[in-house]
């Protein structure tokens, strides 16, 4: 695409308005199909496309392991809410802290959040949109991998150095739709509009770029902090593709949990479809007595008279074998049939563990959990989920770290003050079922050997140790004060309050006179 690093080679072409390097990035991302592994989450998988065979069952089922595996692997790590704590003391931190949370909340990040990880986990890639509103207020949103490009630079850091979105618009009157472009860099937003076969700028805006002077209050190695620019975009990046990394396009590509698992989901849909064919192909009476001489067979009706018509013999076979009892000789004879299927039973259930395997997601059996099983049982159960988490929440983490760099700088334009993005540490907290009880006791062990708030990061139950420490610590003071209130009730009584008004050395004075 181009020899010059790719930074520079984007600055250049900026500055002579020449974007036929959108136009060709805008067609390279267009050849992915996104479509196919969203449909296999959604249940719309090929089984339901089969082709029926003329006089035999056509069964279309679908085992959804798609939707399994994502809901398992999206809410290990985040159906229990992401935590953002300070790991710093003072007021200004908690200030700020609360103002992190503020903005926080009014975008929903809880939900939006476990909307980041699950769509990132299908698609291999999201992006999540940061911007003031027309009231001021810092908003949040979530756009998805098909209709946005990051591009990183070609040198050794892989810096993010611009987001290209781009969607079409329908004019319904001229019964015509153009492709709009939006450009971010670190300093401006360029807006395009196609035509023809090119990119220009969008001359119906008043102002085109604009700029949205977001930038970021940055501590270097040596402690000293400096303003950056950014680009005001978070790309998430489920897995990359090792073969893809260098690239000179500056495109990332990332893989979902489902893309290379797509043939192995169609095998158990066919094995499962095919047993439930055989088995019903030969639970049909057309098909076990085809071939039986129905002339010399010898049945009764239910009163005990002989059968002699073929019809009417055909059309008691086929009414009295729901109830697999058949008279033949004045005998109620059981029905029975042996499909010997033991090898297609072994062989799907092969595959869906093969399947659970290969994604981490445990198959939890009563045989494996039992009543009440020990922390290690747990573990073991749960170690092929927790490799798969740790990749997760490393790689959603880095996002969710830039997610609050980004915000901290916008918090800092819009209070001017100078907050530290670092002093707020990103946590997540594992839906992996515990024995309480167990953990406690653990914890128990560890006084005298590890801080309050360290045992209590310990426990999957609490949210915010240092919260709950502070807590806990202001209900022994009150307990304390009730206590000493009944012993003494003269202890505490109010003193007279102090006019904080009357000035130094009044009340000397005032004795002095008196004197």
């Amino acid at each position: 695409m181009q020899t010059m690093l790719l930074e520079q080679f984007y600055e250049e072409n900026k500055a002579n308005n020449s974007w036929r390097w959108v136009s060709d990035l805008i067609k390279k991302h267009q050849t992915k199909d996104y479509s196919l592994i969203r449909r296999y989450v959604d249940g719309d998988q090929d089984i339901l496309h089969k082709q029926e065979e003329k006089g035999k069952p056509n069964n279309k089922i679908v085992l959804n392991f798609a939707r399994k595996i994502i809901d398992f692997g999206t809410s290990y790590i985040a159906s229990n809410p992401i935590r953002y704590s300070s790991n710093e003391a003072g007021a200004d931190v908690e200030d700020y802290v609360k103002k992190l949370q503020a903005v926080l909340m009014d975008n929903d990040e809880e939900s939006l959040s476990y909307d980041i990880i699950e769509d990132g986990s299908i698609d291999g890639e999201v992006f999540e949109y940061y911007y003031f509103d027309e009231d001021g207020q810092i908003c949040i949103t979530e756009f998805k991998a098909d209709e946005c490009i990051a591009v990183y630079d070609t040198t050794v850091k892989a810096k993010l150095i611009a987001v290209i979105r781009y969607y079409t618009m329908t004019d319904v009157s001229r019964n015509t739709k153009t492709m709009l472009v939006e450009v971010y860099d670190e300093s401006e937003i360029t807006y395009l509009r196609q035509e023809g076969t090119n990119f220009v700028l969008d001359m119906s805006r008043e102002q085109n770029p604009v700029s949205h002077n977001i930038t970021v209050r940055v501590k270097d190695q040596d402690g000293k902090f400096q303003q950056k620019p950014v680009v005001p975009w978070t790309h998430y990046v489920n897995r990359r593709r090792k073969h893809q990394q260098n690239r000179d396009d500056g495109m990332v590509e990332g893989m979902g949990d489902l893309s290379d698992l797509k043939q192995l989901m169609d095998a158990i849909n066919k094995a499962v479809t095919g047993k439930v064919d055989v088995q019903e192909y030969f639970k049909n009476p057309k098909v076990i007595f085809e071939d039986l001489d129905l002339d010399d067979l010898l049945l009764y009706d239910a009163e005990g008279e002989l059968i002699t018509d073929v019809e009417k013999k055909k059309q008691y076979l086929a009414k009295m074998w729901s109830t697999s009892q058949i008279l033949v000789g004045k005998k109620a004879v059981p029905v029975t049939w042996d499909l010997q299927d033991t090898h297609e039973e072994n062989t799907i259930n092969r595959l869906i563990e093969t399947l659970l395997d290969q994604t981490g997601t445990p198959h939890l059996r009563p045989d494996q959990v039992g009543t009440a099983p020990s922390g290690i049982a747990l573990k073991i159960i749960f170690y092929h989920a927790d490799i798969k988490a740790g990749i997760k929440m490393r790689q959603y983490g880095k996002g969710f770290r830039n997610r609050i760099r980004i915000l901290t700088g916008m918090l800092n334009q819009k209070y001017r003050k100078q907050w530290d993005y670092q002093a707020v540490d990103v946590k997540f907290s594992k839906n992996m079922p515990v024995n309480v009880v167990e953990m406690v006791e653990i914890v128990t062990k560890l006084v005298g050997q590890l801080s309050h708030e360290e045992r209590l990061a310990l426990l999957p139950f609490v949210d915010d140790p240092r919260a709950s420490r502070e807590k806990l610590l202001k209900e022994q003071d009150e307990e304390a004060e009730h206590r000493m209130k009944i012993l003494d009730p003269d202890a505490l009584e109010d003193k007279e309050p102090v006019d904080d008004d009357t000035p130094p050395g009044d009340e000397k004075n005032s004795e002095g006179d008196a004197a």
